[in-house]
């Protein structure tokens, strides 16, 4: 059998720069029209801000930034800054060209918030003491802030407008999820074949991240058969240990279903209402299970909240045995009522 690579290759599949990241094709587009006329300029990068569900790439996109800028990477969550010292400890440090990456940055408090509008506009810092003492002032270097968040509406109006652009990252095809895998395949020196492909990419709920995550777990397995290479059987294998289905649908996943079909007899309803129902975080389903169960078709979003779809309500008959008979008149004329609306209902 032969040795994998180093447990980094193992632990990073990151790209390094921005022709070798997979998919998000229009976002790249426009990087790279704004990175080679900074270089040509001999000017920084605007400040950006990158938007879409977990796992599509946001903190990889500011690496490559960095990279393409020669600058260092500043790495900060938003989470973590709970006052203006702590995001002044960081921009303190900063130097032309490089990349401040802060995540999460709708949940950056309103004070700190406040402040950051001027570091990013006029690259100053005006920290106040209190106590009747003056500010303190801070002169930052031009420098580029990246921000990431799951949901671009929470962010201030005062803080979007100072971003000079905003990229929305969309849910992985099919294809780029493949190319993902087999990427990351090929560095650790792992064959494969099509079917070991296909079956890690549609459980992949449109995302790298897990696809990566999976793709992990199935070299285990093979390892542990003293085998390098990724085949159909051994994936399919695999799988129910993780407990996903043949969907790539897990446990918080089939519940949600279940509660739809079960207690709302197909909907619609509100996320809150079936995250109450199914006693699920309402984030994780607003972030992670929703967009999947979108994408993959299983339920649609309506004006007056989610609906279960046929082919969602099918798969609820595989694993659950007493599955209420649905009104599909009722549930799909929801559809028509009105426009369906941009943000979650």
């Amino acid at each position: 059998m032969t040795t994998p690579q180093s447990v980094a290759d193992e632990r990073n599949f990151r790209p390094k720069r921005l022709e070798d990241f997979i998919g998000q094709e229009e976002v790249k587009q426009t990087l790279r029209l704004m990175l080679d006329s900074a270089h040509k300029r001999a000017a920084i990068l605007e400040h950006v801000v990158f938007f879409g569900p977990p796992g599509l790439g946001k903190t990889t996109l500011a690496a490559i930034i960095a990279a393409e800028m020669n600058g260092r990477l500043f790495e900060l969550s938003a989470s973590s800054v709970k006052k203006a010292g702590d995001l002044a400890s960081v921009l303190s440090k900063v130097a032309r060209n490089d990349v401040v990456f802060l995540d999460e940055i709708h949940a950056l408090p309103r004070d700190v918030a406040e402040i950051l509008y001027s570091a990013m506009e006029d690259f100053v810092l005006n920290i106040v003491l209190g106590d009747d003492r003056p500010p303190v002032r801070l002169t930052l270097p031009p420098y580029t802030l990246v921000g990431a968040t799951t949901d671009f509406g929470l962010l201030p109006e005062p803080m979007r407008a100072r971003f000079g652009q905003s990229f929305h990252l969309q849910l992985y095809t099919l294809n780029e999820l493949r190319q993902v895998i087999s990427r990351a395949a090929d560095n650790l020196g792992f064959l494969y074949d099509d079917g070991a492909l296909d079956g890690i990419a549609r459980r992949a709920r449109g995302t790298p991240r897990v696809a990566l995550r999976l793709f992990r777990r199935c070299v285990d397995s093979a390892v542990n058969a003293c085998q390098d290479w990724l085949d159909e059987s051994l994936v399919e294998a695999t799988m129910p240990i993780l407990g996903l289905d043949e969907r790539g649908l897990d446990d918080a996943d089939r519940k949600y279903l279940a509660t739809l079909v079960h207690v709302y007899r197909g909907g619609p309803t509100g996320p809150r209402a079936i995250a109450a129902s199914a006693a699920l975080d309402l984030s994780t389903v607003e972030t992670v299970i929703e967009p999947a169960l979108l994408q993959m078709g299983l339920i649609a979003r309506t004006p007056r909240g989610r609906r279960i779809t046929r082919q969602g309500y099918a798969h609820v008959c595989t694993f659950l045995t007493a599955a209420p008979q649905i009104n599909w008149a009722r549930v799909e004329s929801a559809d028509a009522a009105m426009p369906t609306p941009a943000t979650s209902a």
